[in-house]
C-alpha cells in the first residue's frame, strides 16, 4: 500500500508533463524515505484541499498570466468585475436575478387610486384573483414592446360586502402609481406589491432607490449574514478566497483593485504666490441649468454603493495589511465619497483651502436660487417616479452639505468627463471654453496628458495657456447662472451638482501631487519616476507608447469605444431627436447597427433610424469643431459639448489601465531579486482586458484555462470552479 501511495504524485507529474505512465515508463531516482514522507503529505494536503475547494461567486471570468519582469518570476490572477451588487451575488445559488412575487404591502391610512387600473375583474375569490394578477403581470411583461412601457405591480382585492365565499373586485394597477393619502381605501381591502421576495434584499435595495445612504459597515454585516446561506449551498463569495489566499500562500501576494488610490501614497501641494480659481466666463454661466427628466433608472436602487466592487474594497481594508492592498483609480483622488476616504484626505490639509471666488461673488451680490429645470413628463404615472428622484437627490445634497470642499487634484478635474458622459448626462458641465481657450490644439492636449502623467507639472503645464486672461475659461461648471434669453438678467446661484462634479475649476494653486516629488508629479508620474529610478526605463517606455496609441485608437473610431458608450452620448446631445425614439439599452449592439426600429413606430420599415452616417469626428476633426466656439456669443453647443467630454475622456479612460500596470512594475521592481510574486488583479472587465493584452504582448503567457466568461444571462448561477492552481499558488512556479 505504501508503494502505490508513493506512485500517485509520481504518475500525476508524468501525466501532466505528458510521459507515460505504464510499466515500462522510466522511473526517476529513488527517494529517500524523508522526500517520499514529504510528498506523501504534500499530495494528501492537496487531495484535501481540492475536495473541499468550494466554486466562488464574484468575477464574471478569471485568467491567469505568468512571465519574468524585471528579473523576477511573477504570476498575475486576473479577475474582471461582473458589476453585479453584492446582495444579488448573495442570492439563491449565487443566481443574480430577483424571484418576484407578491408582497403585502400595509398601507397606513393610504392607498390607490382604482380608477387608474389597468385591468379589472369582478365576483373572485382571493385565491382565484391573486393567480389572475399574476397572470396579467406575466403577460404584460413579456409583451412590452420598449423599456418605456409599465407593466402591473399593484394588486388590490376589495372583498364585497354582501358576496358569499369571501368574493370581491380584483385590481392591477401600473407600478409607477404610488400610494397616496388622497385614495384610502376601506380596511378589509387587501394591497400585494409585484417585488423581490428576498426581504433582506428587498429593503436594502429600498433605502437606496429612497437616497438613503447605507453606511458600509452595515453593508458588510449584511453581506456577512448572508453568506452563511451561501456555505451551506457549497459556495463563497471572492473575498474570502482573496483574502485566504493572501494571509495564507508561501508566495508573495499583493492585491490590485479598482479602487480609491490611498491617501499615504499623495500630499497637498500649494502653489506660492498663485491666487484661486477667478469666477468663471459667462460662456459657462450661461449653460442651461441641470434638467430632471424621467429615465429608465428611476427605480434601479444601484448608485454604486453596494456593488460587489465598493463591498470588496471594503472588505479587504479590513482584513489586508494598507501594504498589501494597493487602489488604482486615481480619477478621484481627493473627491470619493466614502466617508473613511475622504477624511484620510482631509486629513492631508494643514490650513484650509480657499474659497471659491464664485461663491464668495455670489454671496456679495446676494443671488437668489435659480430654479431647477424640470423636463417633467407628460403621462400622470410617471410624475411620482420623478418626485422620488427628486427626495434621492434633496438627501444626497443633504449627506454632502456639511462636509469640507474636497481636497483638489487634477486626476479629478479630469476624471469626471466619465460620471457627466455616462451615468448622470443631466448634470451640465463643459471641457470646450477650456480646450478652445486654453489648450488650442490637438497636439497640445496630447503633449499635456502625456507629460501631466509620465512628466512633471510644470512639463505638463507648459503646453497649455493658463493665464490671467485665460483661467475663467479653466472650469468645467459654474456656481452661477445667467439667463442666455435675458440681456439684463442677474446672476443666480446654480442649484448644487450633489458632489458629481467636485472640481469645478483647474487647481493651478493647490493640487495633490505624488508624495516627496519635486518638481510636482501626478500620483501616477510618481510611480512613473520610481521605476526610473529603479532602471526600469523599458517597461515606462512601452507603458507611454501603449497610453497614448489607445487613446488615439479610441478617438480614431467612428463609432468610439468598443463599448458603444461614447456613441449613445453622443447620439443623446447631436441626435437628440435620434436618441428619443430608439432603444439603447444595449451600447455595444447599437454601435453596430445601421439601421434601428423606431420606438413610436416599431413595426414600420419607413420610420427606421438610419446609423451608418452618423459618425463621431475623430480626433482633429472634433477639435476643429471646438476652435469654431465663440465665447462672446454664448455657452457651447450640445455637440461641442459632448465632443469636448469625449476628448478628455479619451485621455482618462486608460488611467486605471496605465495605473495598475505601473503599479505592479513598481512592486516588482522593490522586491528580492529571489523573490516570486503573485498579483491578484480585481477590475472591470474592460479594464482587465487591456491590462491582461499589455503584458502578453510583453513576454507573459496564459496559464491554464479561462474560468467562467464574458456575457451571462440574469439566471445562471455566477459560481466559478477554480483549477487547483488558483487554491495553490505554489503551482504557479517556477515559471518556464
Amino acid at each position: 500500500m505504501v508503494e502505490a501511495a508513493e506512485d500517485l504524485p509520481v504518475k500525476a507529474a508524468q501525466r501532466k508533463r505528458g510521459l507515460s505512465t505504464g510499466p515500462d515508463a522510466p522511473r526517476p531516482r529513488p527517494l529517500s524515505p524523508a522526500q517520499r514522507r514529504r510528498r506523501l503529505l504534500l499530495w494528501a494536503t492537496l487531495e484535501k484541499r481540492r475536495s473541499q475547494a468550494l466554486p466562488v461567486s464574484g468575477p464574471e471570468k478569471i485568467q491567469t498570466l505568468r512571465g519574468r519582469l524585471l528579473g523576477r518570476e511573477v504570476a498575475i490572477v486576473c479577475a474582471s468585475e461582473s458589476h453585479e451588487d453584492a446582495i444579488n451575488l448573495t442570492r439563491s445559488k449565487s443566481i443574480p436575478e430577483e424571484e418576484l412575487g407578491w408582497v403585502s404591502v400595509p398601507c397606513n391610512g393610504r392607498g390607490l387610486d382604482l380608477r387608474k387600473a389597468t385591468s379589472k375583474k369582478n365576483k373572485v375569490t382571493f385565491a382565484v384573483a391573486k393567480k389572475w394578477a399574476e397572470s396579467v403581470i406575466t403577460e404584460d411583461s413579456y409583451s412590452a414592446e420598449s423599456e418605456d412601457e409599465d407593466v402591473g405591480a399593484w394588486f388590490v382585492f376589495e372583498p364585497l360586502a354582501n358576496e358569499p365565499k369571501g368574493k370581491g373586485t380584483a385590481y392591477v394597477l401600473p407600478s409607477k402609481i404610488g400610494l397616496s393619502s388622497k385614495h384610502k381605501l376601506s380596511p378589509d381591502t387587501i394591497v400585494y406589491k409585484w417585488d423581490d421576495l428576498d426581504e433582506q434584499a428587498r429593503c436594502f435595495n429600498q433605502r437606496r432607490l429612497s437616497g438613503e445612504g447605507v453606511p458600509a459597515e452595515e453593508h458588510l454585516a449584511l453581506i456577512a449574514e448572508r453568506k452563511k446561506v451561501c456555505l451551506e449551498q457549497g459556495f463563497e463569495l471572492f473575498d474570502d478566497w482573496l483574502i485566504r489566499q493572501a494571509t495564507c500562500q508561501q508566495v508573495r501576494v499583493e492585491v490590485v483593485l479598482e479602487a480609491p488610490v490611498a491617501a499615504a501614497e499623495v500630499e497637498l501641494h500649494r502653489e506660492p504666490g498663485l491666487r484661486s480659481a477667478p469666477p468663471g466666463h459667462d460662456c459657462l454661466r450661461k449653460i442651461e441649468l441641470d434638467s430632471d427628466e424621467d429615465s429608465d433608472e428611476d427605480d434601479d436602487p444601484g448608485d454604486g454603493t453596494g456593488s460587489f466592487l465598493e463591498y470588496l474594497y471594503h472588505r479587504l481594508r479590513l482584513a489586508l495589511p494598507p501594504e498589501q492592498l494597493h487602489g488604482v483609480d486615481p480619477r478621484e483622488l481627493g473627491c470619493d465619497n466614502d466617508p473613511s476616504t475622504y477624511d484620510a484626505f482631509q486629513s492631508l490639509v494643514s490650513k484650509p483651502l480657499p474659497r471659491d471666488a464664485e461663491e464668495t461673488l455670489l454671496e456679495k451680490l446676494g443671488a437668489g436660487a435659480a430654479l431647477q429645470a424640470m423636463e417633467l413628463p407628460t403621462s400622470p404615472l410617471l410624475k411620482p417616479a420623478v418626485m422620488r428622484r427628486q427626495r434621492r437627490q434633496w438627501r444626497r445634497a443633504r449627506r454632502l452639505q456639511n462636509r469640507p470642499q474636497p481636497v483638489p487634484s487634477w486626476e479629478a478635474f479630469f476624471g469626471v468627463a466619465a460620471e457627466i458622459l455616462y451615468h448622470s448626462p443631466v448634470v451640465k458641465a463643459d471641457y470646450t471654453p477650456f480646450l478652445a481657450k486654453c489648450v488650442r490644439s490637438p497636439e497640445a492636449l496630447q503633449n499635456f496628458f502625456e507629460k501631466l502623467y509620465f512628466g512633471t507639472l510644470p512639463e505638463a503645464l507648459s503646453h497649455v495657456c493658463l493665464d490671467e486672461e485665460t483661467r475663467c475659461f479653466a472650469r468645467t461648471r459654474s456656481l452661477a447662472y445667467l439667463p442666455s434669453e435675458q440681456k439684463t438678467a442677474a446672476l443666480m446661484r446654480r442649484p448644487d451638482d450633489q458632489g458629481l462634479v467636485p472640481i469645478k475649476a483647474a487647481p493651478l494653486d493647490a493640487y495633490l501631487k505624488a508624495r516627496g516629488s519635486q518638481p510636482a508629479r501626478t500620483w501616477v508620474s510618481g510611480l512613473v519616476k520610481q521605476l526610473e529610478l529603479s532602471g526600469a526605463h523599458e517597461i515606462v517606455k512601452a507603458a507611454r507608447a501603449w497610453y497614448l496609441d489607445s487613446a488615439k485608437q479610441l478617438l480614431a473610431h467612428a463609432k468610439g469605444d468598443g463599448s458603444g458608450d461614447y456613441f449613445v452620448a453622443f447620439l443623446r446631445q447631436a441626435h437628440r431627436d435620434i436618441y428619443d425614439d430608439i432603444d439603447v439599452r444595449d451600447p455595444e449592439e447599437l454601435a453596430k447597427k445601421t439601421w434601428v426600429s423606431s420606438k413610436s413606430h416599431p413595426n414600420s420599415k419607413k420610420h427606421r433610424h438610419d446609423l451608418q452616417n452618423i459618425r463621431i469626428p475623430n480626433f482633429k476633426q472634433a477639435f476643429s469643431e471646438l476652435l469654431s466656439f465663440d465665447a462672446e456669443a454664448g455657452c457651447a453647443t450640445r455637440r461641442q459639448r459632448v465632443l469636448s467630454k469625449i476628448l478628455v475622456d479619451a485621455f482618462q479612460l486608460r488611467l486605471v489601465d496605465l495605473a495598475a500596470i505601473l503599479k505592479m512594475a513598481s512592486i516588482t521592481a522593490s522586491a528580492a531579486k529571489d523573490e516570486r510574486l503573485v498579483f491578484v488583479l480585481y477590475a472591470g472587465a474592460d479594464h482587465t482586458a487591456n491590462i491582461v493584452k499589455f503584458w502578453t504582448s510583453h513576454g507573459f503567457s496564459f496559464h491554464g484555462d479561462v474560468v467562467g466568461k464574458d456575457d451571462w444571462d440574469e439566471d445562471e448561477s455566477r459560481c466559478l470552479n477554480l483549477p487547483t492552481h488558483l487554491h495553490n499558488f505554489d503551482e504557479l512556479f517556477p515559471v518556464q
